[in-house]
């Protein structure tokens, strides 16, 4: 089963990398700026954050769930082939939060769910190695395919991929969940590492493709930017996986990929010319990919009492959080400094505080109550 559930996952990434790699290109290409490309990632945040909070009590099944999240992935792309209004960013924006809600929740608990408790370190090695495996090949075909045959194509490309993991679905297991988790939420202590989690990979995830167009100016470069990033990352994660399982005690592996991952991204506001931007960004994707199995494992070790649901729920609570202070303290500073550098520099100085907070917080040295 857990074969099943991986190989649909590497189809729908591989449909999601050759729709939506170039999509912050394509944005900025537009005419829409950093400001603008920082709003549009808050919108999908803000839409998650909505839906966990205020959605109704009410069952989900999962196969249906994941079926409208793989849509509204495909939604986020097919709104921007032809932009003639600033509206279309916001409205892929939600469609963008709300496949976080349908299918990164229930997919993240069937992974979880249907594998094996004493292997969670290397399942979630194996989780974080499918993308960049992908992103070696995928990645740069995009940019080519971008220049040879147009934006529009590789979008429609991408879009019609998402064909074949949509047809999966109906071999995946069938369960039901839901977003309920008020009660824990108001009940625990707030989990200020999974935050700040949440504010670090950020960085990696949204500010580094940002940035990165102020230093590519081609699709195919932009692709295959991306795709060394891939390289770069490629077994790393697999391997942190494999061996903390192996040790058995976690803290090591947190704290020390932890520390890496937040200190890596202090060059970054420092750096002028492409070659270097490379390098550094290429250090720090190593390092979060390094750190990211460490804190998945953590989540779900540290909420167990509560089932591999509930924990997961929580997890993307508090890493939506992270996501969107990250992004509005970003978006706050460049509106006071008009400096993007500034930017990144003080939110990397605040990413530092993850081992610190996760110290004080008793990770892997202290129960959730």
């Amino acid at each position: 089963m857990f074969k099943r559930i991986y190989f649909f996952f590497f189809t729908y990434m591989s449909a999601m990398y050759f729709a939506q790699t170039l999509l912050v290109f394509w944005i900025f290409k537009n005419g829409f700026g950093f400001s603008d490309l920082i709003i549009f990632y808050l919108i999908s945040y803000v839409v998650a954050l909505f839906f966990i909070f205020l959605f109704p009590h009410y069952k989900f099944k999962s196969k249906n769930s994941i079926l409208y999240g793989a849509i509204f992935s495909a939604f986020s792309v097919l709104v921007l082939i032809k932009i003639f209004n600033p509206t279309q960013l916001y409205l892929s924006a939600i469609f963008s939060g709300l496949n976080i809600i349908f299918f990164w929740i229930p997919y993240n608990i069937m992974h979880f769910k249907y594998s094996d408790e004493e292997k969670r370190g290397r399942h979630s090695g194996i989780y974080f190695l499918a993308t960049p495996i992908i992103g070696i090949t995928l990645q740069p075909l995009t940019g080519i395919v971008a220049e040879k045959f147009g934006f529009e194509v590789m979008f429609l490309i991408g879009i019609l991929l998402y064909s074949v993991p949509i047809f999966l679905i109906r071999y995946l297991p069938q369960f039901e969940w839901d977003l309920n988790i008020k009660k824990e939420f108001l009940a625990l202590k707030f989990n200020f590492s999974t935050f700040f989690q949440g504010i670090t990979s950020r960085v990696s995830w949204t500010l580094i493709p940002i940035f990165t167009l102020f230093f590519i100016k081609t699709p195919s470069q932009f692709g295959r930017f991306f795709g060394y990033l891939a390289l770069v990352t490629a077994i790393a994660s697999v391997i942190n996986g494999h061996i903390s399982d192996k040790m058995k005690n976690r803290r090591y592996f947190f704290y020390f990929f932890s520390s890496l991952a937040v200190l890596s991204f202090l060059p970054l506001a420092f750096v002028e010319n492409s070659y270097c931007w490379g390098i550094f960004a290429g250090i720090s994707s190593l390092c979060l990919s390094l750190a990211n199995p460490s804190w998945l494992t953590f989540n779900l070790d540290y909420y167990k009492e509560l089932g591999v649901e509930k924990s997961i729920v929580l997890r993307e609570v508090f890493l939506n959080l992270g996501y969107f202070f990250n992004l509005f303290l970003v978006s706050l500073i460049f509106y006071f400094t008009s400096s993007t550098k500034i930017s990144l520099l003080v939110i990397s100085i605040l990413c530092c505080l993850l081992p610190v907070v996760s110290y004080l917080q008793g990770v892997y040295h202290a129960k959730i109550n």
